[in-house]
Formats: C-alpha cells, sequence, structure tokens
C-alpha cells in the first residue's frame, strides 16, 4: 500500500496541508488505485507509479476530496480508453445518479463497471471486493470494503460517522485495516470517525496492523504520529498513522 495522500476535511485537502491522491494498492498481483483524489495523478509519477499498470479503480463514495482525480487517472491509465482495465467499482450516486462524479466517456476505459452493493462479492482474478457496511455519511452512499487474496485480508473503512453496528461489520484479526481518521474526538457536527471511535473499532476487530489517515486540521494539530503511539500503548496493537508517500506491506 502506498499512501498517495493523508489530507482530510475541506481545509487541509483543498490548501493542499496533506496530500489527497488516496491510495495505491498492490495486492494478488493486481494494481488498485482506491479513491484517486485531488492530484492523484501527479501523486503517482512522483512516487514513481505508472498509471498504466493499474487494473482497477474503486471508489469509496462520491465527494470530491476523494474523486476529484478519477478522469485524469483513467485517461491516463488507459490511453485515453484504447487498453482497458479491469473494473471500476463505485456506488450508484457516483456513477449513475442525480448527479454522477464519474464522467460517462471514461467508463468506457474499463471491462467492467460495477455498482457497490451489500450482499454482493465482486473479483477481480483470485482478489474478491466485499462491501461489509453502508457508511452514515451525509450525501454520498458510502461502504467499508473488506479485499481478501488467499489467506490475505485487507479492510477499508473510508467517511463516515460511527454507529454501534461498525463494531460488529468486519472480519476478526484481518492483516491491515485502513481508517479515514478525521477527528480527534467525537464530533456530532460532521459525518467522519474519530480517534476515540476507531480504537472502539479496533479492540473488538483487533487487526494485525491498523493505520489511520484522511486527518483534518485539528488531527494534524494533534500530531498524528502521536495519536497512533498512544493508541498503540493503550490497546497493544499495531497503529501507524500514514503520511504522505509512506509505503507499508502487510
Amino acid at each position: 500500500m502506498i499512501f498517495l495522500g493523508t489530507g482530510g476535511g475541506r481545509t487541509v485537502v483543498f490548501r493542499q496541508l496533506r496530500h489527497s491522491g488516496g491510495m495505491w494498492l498492490h495486492f494478488g498481483g493486481k494494481n488498485i488505485i482506491i479513491d484517486p483524489g485531488p492530484g492523484s495523478l501527479i501523486r503517482m509519477f512522483e512516487r514513481g507509479l505508472e498509471p498504466r499498470d493499474l487494473d482497477a479503480v474503486i471508489l469509496s463514495h462520491r465527494h470530491l476530496d476523494h474523486v476529484a482525480d478519477v478522469a485524469s487517472v483513467v485517461e491516463s491509465a488507459t490511453d485515453a480508453n484504447k487498453n482497458k482495465l479491469e473494473l471500476l467499482l463505485a456506488p450508484y450516486d457516483a456513477l449513475e445518479g442525480e448527479d454522477p462524479v464519474v464522467l460517462k466517456y471514461t467508463k468506457k476505459g474499463f471491462k467492467r463497471v460495477e455498482i457497490t452493493s451489500i450482499g454482493n462479492v465482486y473479483n477481480i482474478e483470485d482478489i474478491t471486493i466485499k462491501p461489509l457496511i453502508s457508511h452514515i455519511h451525509q450525501g454520498a452512499e458510502t461502504y467499508s470494503l473488506e479485499f481478501r487474496y488467499k489467506d490475505k485480508v485487507f479492510v477499508y473503512v473510508p467517511c463516515g460517522r460511527f454507529y454501534e453496528d461498525m463494531l460488529y461489520a468486519y472480519p476478526q484479526n484481518p492483516d491491515m485495516m485502513v481508517f479515514n481518521t478525521t477527528f480527534l474526538k467525537p464530533n456530532l457536527n460532521y459525518y467522519h470517525l474519530s480517534a476515540e471511535e476507531v480504537e472502539r473499532i479496533l479492540e473488538k476487530v483487533k487487526p494485525k496492523k491498523s493505520v489511520i489517515t484522511h486527518f483534518s486540521l485539528q488531527m494534524l494539530k494533534a500530531v498524528p504520529k502521536k495519536v497512533a503511539e498512544d493508541m498503540s500503548k493503550r490497546m497493544a496493537l499495531n497503529v501507524i498513522a500514514a503520511e504522505d508517500g509512506m509505503k507499508i506491506e502487510f
């Protein structure tokens, strides 16, 4: 996993206090870009990555900090739709709703375009992608996603307000979980997770490795690395704060 960006919240993303390019996942021999937000294409080249090596594009939800660069990435990866990628997976409102964020012509750059739905499982050869739970996130269908290849399990928990069902939605002891952790403490005025709420999930699920990312200005002031270190000590778990460009193996 390479973190092309770790910013979250309007101020951080739109002032680029942290980058916002999403995550490049190399998994089961495939390359997958998850949530290519503003600047994603530029960050790929900065990190020595080649968009034409991509096999799939995954969008957790339609908000611009997660999708703003999707057209640029697809154009580059497909050489203007000449070489099709395997899969585009995204919620209905990102693809087909009243105000879709994926341009129609870019869909031609994929062999398959799938709408994320609870109960379905999507495949890229031997990799399975499974939506685990629908999030409470204002103005956007949003889903946690499980990526599984043989005995390896990665879980992505994107934006959304915490609710009790999240404690029971995830497989036990996954190899890695990534949490969009926008705030330090719960904030009912916003539909985002806090570090305190992520701790509750970690205590229940106990991943082998956990990464917090998608930081607001509040989290940056609290110093994400220190927040992660404190979480690790309290729970005796491996919690890491992502940095722009960070590479993590699992």
